[in-house]
């Protein structure tokens, strides 16, 4: 059954203060608002699918409520961290949760599925997973295996628009962690991609170029967020900038806002998994974005698909 959008189907934009603001549709296009868009997607992130907490359901749950209504997403971009977390473990355990997440896919979507990666979704990372660095399937080889990838990055185009996948994970092999960065190889691949493409760009990623959510959170005494955001951020924009890039997508952090520098849109979007299955995340609750698509505009909307955690759903019971 379809279910319609209601109150929680709104867009939270940058509820990082009590100025909050409410709006059905992210800040790309009052004009279009009457007009039947051209076509439509779905942005999810942060599904973290594992054999707890009922996320595989969860997920589930939410890829059905993107297909089984009368306007679906004609294709859905993933925002990494697909599985709970493979960071820490080996390849067994890696198997498991993604044969979830691929379970939840084969069950309910007909259309195209494209997939970022995400910190959680390298191999063995930490020391305590019990691999090498020399292990065969060590940190972003098990995804492009996965995935049947050669490079963690890629393009595709769709009804005159150019979707570009970007790889955001930086792997300190010395010290087994992780940080926000995008290296000069592909830096030069996204500059020579969208040259030849040409056309309005929507961009997807993990870890996210922009934030205020540590300043919200911390203040400004601690600048230094290098698992948080990518580092080497004014590189990465000044490649954007020369090309029509609309919209720039970025998940990670589990909470939405919405930030507008010289005619593009970073959005950070909340994630399906909301606070890891436990809920919502600093007053986000478990969704993903709608994206709809007008000529050379695009909006967005975050939406709630429903799900509840079994302790919300105890409460309204009894």
């Amino acid at each position: 059954m379809v279910r319609r959008f209601g109150r929680r189907d709104f867009v939270k934009l940058s509820a990082l203060g009590a100025g909050a603001m409410m709006l059905p549709w992210g800040c790309a296009t009052t004009t279009t608002k009457a007009r039947k868009p051209d076509f439509s997607a779905a942005f999810m992130t942060d599904m973290h699918v594992y054999d707890e907490k009922k996320a595989a359901e969860g997920f589930e749950t939410c890829l059905r409520y993107a297909m089984d209504r009368p306007d679906p997403a004609q294709f859905i971009i993933t925002g990494g961290d697909l599985a709970m977390d493979i960071l820490a473990t080996g390849v067994e355990e890696a198997d498991a949760q993604y044969e979830l997440y691929f379970g939840a896919i084969d069950r309910t979507v007909n259309v195209p599925v494209h997939h970022v990666i995400g910190n959680h979704d390298t191999l063995g990372v930490y020391k305590d997973s019990g691999l090498t660095p020399d292990h065969p399937k060590f940190g972003k080889t098990y995804f492009l295996e996965r995935f049947k990838q050669d490079k963690p990055y890629k393009s595709f185009d769709h009804d005159g628009w150019h979707f570009v996948l970007l790889d955001t994970v930086g792997i300190d092999v010395e010290n087994r962690d992780y940080y926000g960065h995008i290296d000069e190889e592909q830096l030069r691949w996204l500059d020579d991609d969208l040259a030849s493409a040409n056309k309005p760009t929507v961009i997807a990623m993990h870890i996210p170029l922009l934030t205020s959510y540590n300043e919200r959170r911390e203040g400004i005494e601690k600048p230094d967020h290098k698992k948080a955001v990518v580092g080497n951020v004014p590189q990465v924009i000044d490649v954007m900038e020369k090309h029509p890039v609309k919209l720039v997508l970025g998940g990670h952090l589990h909470i939405n806002e919405s930030y507008t520098f010289r005619g593009i849109e970073y959005a950070n979007i909340g994630a399906v998994s909301g606070r890891w299955w436990r809920g919502a995340r600093d007053g986000f609750e478990e969704g993903y974005a709608r994206l709809e698509f007008f000529g050379d505009r695009v909006r967005w909307r975050y939406v709630d698909y429903g799900w509840e955690v079994e302790e919300e759903a105890q409460q309204k019971a009894g």
